[in-house]
């Protein structure tokens, strides 16, 4: 029986191409021409393997794993990114999300075969394994249980500038985002502001200090009407001692997370004061899965997280906007020309 490869790519040229070659190997295939639509296919179809673009209008290719990874239904699907050279250092952001793999366009008909190959049969195997069932059906099961985690708990709602923890306290619960946003900042010795996260719908908060036994080290506040379910830190530790699968997840955050504050601090050491606009201000349309394309986050949060005064950033966006790269608008900032703002990384 034939595998079903689904291709999310925006680009229809493209699409055609790698189609061709997918249906010359015998592969069904199934296309998708933006983010929402692909994902909204896997979740449908289930197919065997998922080849994503990661530039692309509606949702890009971080939405995407985003919204699979966090499905037990597709979590296990083989997650391939297709990327253009330029983008290759953004490669790694997506790896420690839970991608598989990745594929530089333009790239050799071969060499795209052997990938897909290769991460068929990955599959393949770490689904027959021995041990009374397979490791498919108990990592299912597994990604079941971790869903479970956040579900028929207690909710919470806290209104806009309200605290979910603050910088000191004991931790004695996690807390999962079902709607709304969070922040997590600390303040130095003059009272500036510093933002060290943004939580969106979906994320869990608080589990670094609760594995580390220690404090929290920064203050939790709710950007909008936010609610949360509350589960309580003996929950957490039994699962995470007692299933391999879920101490892996909350073991890769934790690394993501290092590896995103690392990658701050270097943007703050060597990157322009347009370039961390610009880089800000597409991580957070990526963050926007619920459709919104316009970005709704207060001014003076996007200066608090990416480092700088909010004069000096009110003066980029006017350039941005003179450029005709963003749209200022009454209820947010839009962007315009996603290609030449991810042009300004390089």
């Amino acid at each position: 029986m034939s595998k079903t490869i689904l291709l999310i790519e925006d680009n229809s040229n493209m699409a055609d191409n790698i189609a061709s070659i997918l249906e010359l190997a015998h592969y069904q295939v199934l296309l998708a021409a933006n983010g929402k639509m692909g994902a909204a296919m896997a979740q449908q179809h289930h197919p065997d393997l998922i080849l994503c673009d990661i530039a692309m209008p509606e949702l890009d290719g971080y939405g995407v794993l985003h919204i699979l990874s966090s499905d037990p239904d597709t979590a296990e699907i083989p997650f391939v990114f297709l990327t253009g050279k330029a983008d290759v250092k953004d490669v790694r952001t997506g790896m420690n999300m839970g991608a598989d793999d990745y594929i530089t366009k333009p790239f050799d008909e071969v060499d795209l075969l052997k990938v897909i190959d290769v991460r068929l049969k990955k599959k393949a195997r770490s689904g027959n394994d021995s041990g009374g069932g397979s490791t498919f059906f108990n990592k299912t099961k597994e990604l079941r249980e971790f869903q479970k985690l956040s579900e028929n708990r207690p909710t919470r709602t806290f209104r806009k500038k309200d605290f979910l923890f603050m910088e000191g306290q004991s931790p004695n619960d996690l807390f999962y985002i079902n709607r709304g946003s969070v922040k997590t900042y600390k303040i130095n010795y003059d009272g500036k502001e510093l933002i060290t996260r943004m939580c969106h719908a979906g994320e869990y908060l608080g589990y670094t200090s609760l594995l580390e036994e220690k404090p929290y080290a920064e203050n939790a506040e709710a950007l909008e009407e936010t609610e949360v379910s509350v589960i309580p830190k003996e929950d957490f530790l039994s699962l995470i001692y007692s299933s391999k699968d879920v101490s892996r997840t909350f073991l890769k955050l934790l690394s993501l997370s290092l590896d995103e504050n690392e990658k701050r601090l270097l943007d703050l050491a060597y990157q322009s004061v347009r370039q961390r606009v610009a880089g800000t201000l597409l991580q957070i349309a990526s963050k926007n899965v619920d459709s919104s394309p316009v970005i709704t986050m207060a001014r003076r949060d996007i200066a608090n997280l990416i480092g700088t005064a909010i004069e000096s950033l009110n003066r980029t966006l006017i350039d941005f906007r003179d450029e005709g790269l963003i749209q200022m608008t009454d209820s947010g900032l839009k962007i315009l020309d996603r290609h030449r703002l991810e042009n300004l990384l390089h």
